[in-house]
């Protein structure tokens, strides 16, 4: 498998992503080929569409965010804008709070304040789903190929481990997930619960070229993965919280704290 990324222009709010997407990959002497999955940052695909906020806009709020800015040392209008953008919170430490947005947990209900200008932040793209499958015909159309991937990734942090890794926010064009319940393993006993999260391992390997920084290449193109190309995926990563390993003992474990206090 062999990655390499994308160098663009700083993308300004409301910028025509996809077409500058397209202009310097082929200003780099590159090209998109049958079978590849092109990863994109999805911080440009917000700011693009214009998800930058300057947070002196945030002219009201409400009590719930002062009172959470204050246990989490936070600025208030910062945690007013995590409000309206997530469906829960969950809970918090010094500078994060964890909340649900569309289905998945992350920090700041993925509201980022780095490579956004003083005083500005960046929120999640809009229409997520939308938005990546109308990229996908688009390339698919620009390039004249027919299997191709594409995915809208992130950062994240796992339980009890240092680090961020890539997550696939959204995907296209290819099987999001491996069901791997029922195969044998070596010993030939059947798999009961395993099953490979595709979009987001693609993500994670992504994510080594992705810049976070100041390198300006929020594209990867992937070549050679292997994955199962199809214009009707049949499985999603999403998971409902009560099947959920860690929300399931997260949620006992929290209660079982309220109950000790």
């Amino acid at each position: 498998m062999e990655l390499f990324s994308i160098k663009l222009p700083l993308i300004k709010k409301n910028d025509p992503l996809l077409e500058i997407i397209i202009q310097n990959i082929r200003d780099q002497g590159k090209s998109l080929n049958e079978g590849d999955i092109i990863v994109i940052a999805e911080k440009v695909v917000a700011t693009s569409q214009g998800r930058v906020i300057s947070l002196l806009e945030v002219d009201e709020v409400s009590e719930r965010a002062k009172k959470l800015a204050k246990e989490y040392d936070m600025d208030e209008k910062y945690v007013e804008l995590i409000l309206q953008e997530a469906s829960m919170i969950l809970g918090g430490m010094r500078h994060v709070i964890l909340a649900k947005v569309n289905d998945f947990l992350i920090a700041n209900a993925g509201i980022d304040q780095s490579n956004a200008d003083i005083g500005n932040v960046v929120l999640l793209p809009k229409n997520l789903k939308e938005v990546v499958w109308s990229y996908w015909k688009a390339l698919r159309k620009e390039y004249r190929i027919n299997n191709l991937g594409v995915i809208i990734a992130d950062s994240r942090v796992q339980p009890l481990r240092k680090g961020t890794i890539g997550i696939a926010l959204a995907s296209a064009g290819f099987e999001p997930v491996e069901d791997l319940r029922g195969q044998p393993d070596l010993f030939k006993r059947p798999m009961e619960i395993t099953m490979r999260a595709v979009a987001d391992d693609l993500a994670s390997a992504a994510q080594f070229l992705l810049s976070e920084a100041d390198q300006q290449t929020p594209v990867v193109i992937i070549r050679d993965s292997k994955v199962e190309f199809t214009e009707n995926p049949q499985l999603t990563p999403e998971m409902a919280p009560e099947e959920c390993l860690y929300m399931n003992i997260f949620s006992k474990y929290l209660l079982r704290k309220q109950g000790e206090d």
